[in-house]
């Protein structure tokens, strides 16, 4: 099948920063201007190569191989490469894996080491106190999410699914409410908005179905749920923030490969939730992160800089000693649970993975849960397919396998392990026992009142001149230096992606109520906020182009004042093999 791409145009990626070199970008070319003058046509556009979009994709393209069916599946993906975008602790269960790939296929996946020894932690300034663990991880393998996306991206683009690395999906077309495809972004514009020397427009692309594998706060997926009332039935989602730090490290005699520790408690006040993890990978590798879930209430509160203290207390930092950081990563995730879940079908489409919600915050299962939705979608397309129905009625199948499904039961047996925690740690962990013990079965279901940001308070007093800030340790990362172990490359010369209601209410409002929190809960400090001498109105700048991609101000400004917007594809972070 001939490609619609112009292979004499292509994109290329700036300079890469940092320790951990990506290796050489497989990159598509880019759409030809002349291409733009018609649509392009698929039978099934997939949004986002996570884990849950190429479940779908592989499934749907073996599926329709052995029914003789020419099918065009495409995949759009804004990094630069598959898996650029992708960052978890991660721990999976490779049968969740094996479920999509053939059995030939199993001893070449990416697969690390299995866990080999696990124990849960409550932290203090000094000690860490063991707890019951009812995690149980033994089946587990540690990965990195980056590797195993570029590999199961191998087996799909082997199996004739088009993938197109560094191009976004930005906007939806729409008839009425079903949903016909997306235009790409345009790319070439100057910051003023204006086409430079060698612009491309974006591309129409239709398809009769679309599914939304975008992750958490999908920008496509927070209109399509908007625009149809998916969310209708459910409660307020509520995300986390985490971040991850790869670590080369002197070899422990006396630690293992495999070897997996989850803590909670310090530094963290005990009204708020997070906790840390320290994923060994080999000998000499380890990975060290931290998610603090963003209902907080501190408008004072930097998720970045309580990371890096948390990296200091002894039981961490005994593993760090004469190590050195490889790479840095920041994203966001879903914790709200069966309670969040939208309506996954609509006209034209559906939702998986992180972008429906499936993550198992209480199991730390979202790899799998994406795997097992992606499989359920494929099987609900064909099936619309057979049906020549691609309406939300047409794409019943999904949905019903997944009201079906083991997995989904156990989110709905966990669904009020989190909740529990918003009266306190103390509480969250006694509240915890009881529903291990009862295996979920409470006739109850608590539910979130409040989006993450209409629960930031007020400042009653102001805070400090002087930013907060750590001592010097040789732990300790400051935003510029984590920056610079991202893998960032975004072209300084284009559109601000990251855009304001109100310049003036996010200055006197948010300032003023809110001492701008924006300047604090982004992980890679976009957001900077100053006051010039003998002048009134104090000044922001947004440095855009450090955008780690997380959507953390999306979700946490207390003003709904900022709307993350794709920048062009292909920029951004390049997670490796983080």
């Amino acid at each position: 099948r001939a490609s619609p791409l112009d292979p004499t145009k292509g994109f290329a990626p700036g300079p890469h920063q940092g320790d951990n070199p990506p290796g050489p970008l497989k990159v598509k070319p880019r759409i030809s201007t002349q291409e733009t003058m018609s649509d392009l046509r698929c039978d099934v556009l997939i949004v986002g190569a996570g884990p849950a979009g190429l479940a779908t994709a592989l499934r749907l393209a073996r599926a329709f191989r052995t029914r003789r069916e020419e099918r065009t599946i495409m995949v759009l993906e804004k990094a630069a490469r598959i898996g650029g975008h992708q960052l978890s602790g991660a721990l999976l269960d490779p049968r969740d894996l094996y479920a999509v790939i053939d059995a030939h296929e199993h001893p070449l996946a990416p697969l690390g080491p299995r866990v080999a020894r696990e124990s849960l932690r409550l932290f203090t300034p000094h000690h860490a106190l063991p707890l019951p663990n009812g995690w149980h991880h033994a089946d587990c393998h540690l990965v990195s999410l980056g590797l195993l996306c570029r590999w199961l991206g191998s087996l799909a683009e082997a199996t004739g699914v088009e993938i197109y690395p560094g191009f976004v999906a930005a906007r939806l077309l729409w008839e009425g409410n079903r949903l016909l495809g997306v235009t790409t972004g345009d790319q070439g514009r100057d910051a003023q908005g204006r086409p430079k020397p060698g612009f491309q427009p974006g591309v129409v692309i239709r398809a009769p179905v679309t599914i939304l594998a975008e992750g958490c706060r999908g920008h496509l997926t927070g209109e399509v749920v908007k625009r149809l009332g998916l969310d209708r039935k459910a409660t307020p989602q509520t995300c986390g923030l985490g971040f991850k730090e790869l670590w080369e490290t002197p070899v422990d005699p006396a630690s293992r490969p495999g070897e997996v520790l989850h803590a909670l408690g310090w530094p963290l006040p005990a009204e708020q939730h997070g906790g840390g993890f320290l994923y060994r990978f080999a000998a000499d590798r380890l990975a060290v992160g931290w998610i603090g879930a963003l209902d907080y209430r501190d408008a004072g509160f930097d998720p970045f800089l309580t990371f890096q203290r948390w990296k200091g207390h002894p039981w961490i930092r005994r593993h760090l000693a004469g190590g050195r950081p490889l790479a840095f990563g920041a994203r966001t995730l879903v914790e709200g649970g069966w309670q969040c879940l939208p309506e996954l079908t609509f006209d034209g489409g559906a939702l998986v993975g992180d972008g429906a919600g499936f993550l198992n915050a209480a199991r730390l299962q979202g790899i799998g849960n994406g795997l097992r939705s992606g499989l359920a979608a494929a099987e609900g397309v064909l099936e619309a397919f057979e049906r020549k129905d691609f309406s939300a009625s047409g794409l019943r199948g999904y949905p019903e396998r997944v009201a079906r499904s083991d997995w989904f039961a156990e989110l709905k047996t966990v669904r009020n392990l989190r909740p529990g925690f918003r009266f306190g740690l103390a509480a969250g962990l006694a509240h915890g026992a009881w529903e291990w013990f009862s295996q979920g079965r409470a006739p109850w279901t608590w539910r979130w009142s409040l989006s993450d940001r209409a629960r930031l308070r007020e400042l009653s007093t102001p805070l400090p001149c002087s930013a907060a800030r750590l001592d010097p340790a040789p732990w300790v990362l400051d935003r510029p230096g984590a920056l610079a172990l991202s893998g960032l490359t975004q072209r300084e010369d284009q559109p601000v992606h990251l855009r304001l209601g109100s310049l003036e209410r996010a200055l006197t409002e948010g300032g003023r109520r809110f001492a701008n929190p924006e300047t604090r809960y982004c992980p890679a400090g976009v957001y900077e906020v100053k006051q010039p001498p003998e002048v009134e109105m104090p000044v922001m700048r947004i440095h855009g182009a450090w955008c780690l991609h997380c959507k953390c101000c999306d979700i946490k400004d207390p003003l709904d004042n900022i709307r993350w917007t794709p920048p062009e594809g292909g920029g951004g972070p390049d997670y490796g093999e983080m």
